[in-house]
């Protein structure tokens, strides 16, 4: 009689990986992971669900949220976001400000909004107290505000008007598409000025690279600019990685070094990567990202440029991300993760879809190269457009701090239904038990139902060959606190079209007894809900070469349970080994 043998996986911190070949997936990696994290222990759970920073909507007109900037107001902190110039309808952007609560737009008159002119919204940089804010080029004047003031304060156009190093009276900016503080100066690119003809008339300047003076950054000299001509037309993003400087054009990469125009020195660092939009990159705790098309996400720190997109490449090389819509591609690093929003054909039909509905989060902290898993949002069901029923990816995020030192995680829903920026990632405690477990989405009649998936690699006992007959599974399974139920597909020899078998996994609460004299008659909850860490066993999983096993969580409108966090810590498989007889 064969012998039983059995084998257990613990290890699911190789994360996601699109890799068509399941021989080049790791036993510690997954085919398909969806609203479902990665513990650096080990373990599998639920994300948390997403909930919205404010109760009113954001007044806008379109939707075309292109950023969240994090305002360091001592007295006041704020929370800015901008939406960029569309198009089709020839429709302004905005700049908005929240205290935490609802959004107002920032006017520089009364009733009088700045116009952003930018497809990519604002750029803002943060000098002392003041925030400044370039609207793009194609605006005849950039602005400054202080929220100490009501209104923001127009800054007249550098170049026509240049200002010498002598007497210099502030007031000025150059027009640009990017604005950012660096080195005691207020850098600027991609310009619109005056061009060097016998009769000077406005020009777009894609390539340049304006600086301030020196403490001044109202003022500029007319000589105080670089040029970079290679790697594309126009200068896409600005970063700063340990007080360098980091320039992208869509083909290249380069790094101003030094401090001042005479000590400036501009070296490549590379002329096959480069964004294409200057949400394409940002910046983390140790260096920072972007996304280059068609190679994905780079990293880069002082020891040079890496590719973390190898596990997902196959995302890009069977064309499942849109490179036709890569404007709405955004990286955002929240809560010490890298999201990536973007275009993701998440069937493989061959759909080009054309909006962000896919995040894909890296959190480099698991395992040894990081990790990737995907979140999705809860659909928003709108009655007056019914068809707008479709799960979003959130875009453009960061971290803020509030006036009371809470931090928020915070990032922009771009549903045009569902004009809101929402805080993530919220947990009870150090064990990852989601606080929230719905998304503030509303669904029909049910509010924020989203699914959750994870996906085995296949297991193949390194005898894809050799018959198997699975006894049983075992499953060590997470803490819930409502009635939860979790269906298993069983899948057989790399078939991932038909589901052979199926069994359930039901998670019951476990009530422990009141202590006496401490609850009241019909006040008091007499059984605290508490689940700990159990084995649960699995239903069988029949007779084949390989198996793999697909969890999906809970759906409200699915199920009877209530239930929606859970999480898996081990998967054993129990099965006897088949002899191989001959084939003839």
């Amino acid at each position: 009689m064969a012998q039983i043998v059995f084998d257990q996986k613990r290890d699911f911190t190789g994360g996601l990986n699109f890799r068509a070949d399941q021989f080049q997936l790791k036993d510690n990696e997954s085919p398909f992971i969806l609203n479902v994290d990665v513990d650096p222990r080990g373990g599998v759970f639920t994300r948390p669900g997403y909930k919205k920073k404010h109760a009113t909507a954001v007044t806008a007109t379109g939707w075309n949220p292109k950023g969240l900037f994090n305002y360091k107001d001592v007295s006041s902190p704020r929370i800015m976001l901008t939406t960029g110039y569309q198009t089709i309808g020839s429709v302004n952007g905005t700049v908005q400000s929240s205290s935490g609560s609802n959004f107002s737009v920032l006017n520089f008159g009364v009733s009088t909004p700045i116009l952003v002119k930018s497809t990519n919204g604002a750029s803002i940089t943060q000098w002392l107290d003041t925030l400044y804010i370039a609207i793009g080029k194609d605006a005849s004047q950039m602005y400054k505000w202080n929220s100490d003031n009501v209104y923001a304060s127009a800054l007249t156009a550098s170049g026509p008007t240049w200002q010498a190093y002598q007497n210099p009276v502030g007031g000025f900016m150059p027009r640009a598409e990017l604005a950012r503080a660096h080195a005691n100066k207020l850098f600027v690119a991609n310009t619109k000025e005056l061009n060097n003809d016998a009769t000077p008339t406005v020009e777009d300047f894609p390539n340049r690279l304006r600086w301030s003076h020196e403490n001044s950054p109202e003022n500029w000299y007319q000589d105080d600019y670089i040029d970079i001509v290679a790697g594309g037309e126009g200068i896409t993003g600005l970063a700063i990685v340990d007080g360098q400087l980091l320039i992208f054009k869509p083909e290249a990469v380069y790094l101003l070094m030094g401090y001042d125009a005479d000590s400036f020195q501009l070296v490549e660092l590379s002329t096959n990567v480069g964004i294409k939009y200057p949400q394409h990159v940002v910046e983390g705790s140790s260096g920072a990202y972007f996304f280059s098309y068609p190679q994905g996400i780079m990293f880069y720190d002082r020891n040079g440029i890496r590719d973390l997109f190898d596990r997902l490449k196959p995302i890009i090389d069977t064309n499942r991300i849109n490179a036709q819509k890569l404007n709405v591609l955004t990286l955002s690093y929240v809560n010490d993760r890298l999201w990536m929003s973007a275009p993701f054909d998440i069937n493989n039909t061959g759909s080009a879809i054309d909006y962000p509905n896919m995040n894909f989060v890296y959190d480099s902290s698991i395992g040894q190269r990081g990790a990737f898993t995907m979140y999705q949002s809860a659909v928003y069901a709108n009655a007056a457009t019914p068809a707008d029923i479709t799960p979003y990816g959130l875009v453009s995020g960061m971290d803020w701090t509030d006036s009371t030192g809470e931090i928020w995680h915070l990032l922009i829903n771009p549903n045009s239904s569902f004009k809101y920026v929402m805080y993530v990632d919220e947990y009870e405690d150090l064990d990852n038990i989601s606080q929230n477990v719905n998304d503030d989405i509303l669904e029909g009649d049910d509010l924020g139902d989203y699914t959750t998936n994870f996906t085995t690699p296949w297991f193949y006992d390194d005898r894809y060959v050799q018959d198997k007959t699975f006894v049983r599974s075992l499953y060590v399974v997470r803490a819930v606190d409502e009635e939860t139920q979790i269906t298993v597909n069983v899948y057989h020899d790399f078939n991932t079209n038909d589901i052979i078998t199926s069994h359930i996994i039901d998670l019951t609460p476990v009530n422990t007894g009141s202590v006496f004299d401490t609850g009241l008659f019909d006040t008091a909850t007499f059984g605290e809900i508490d689940l700990k860490e159990g084995i649960q066993r699995g239903g069988r999983l029949k007779r084949a070469k390989c198996a793999q096993l697909e969890f999906l969580g809970p759906l409200g409108d699915t199920t009877d349970t209530d239930g929606r966090q859970w999480g898996i810590n081990s998967i054993a498989y129990k099965y006897k080994r088949r002899k191989i007889r001959s084939q003839k």
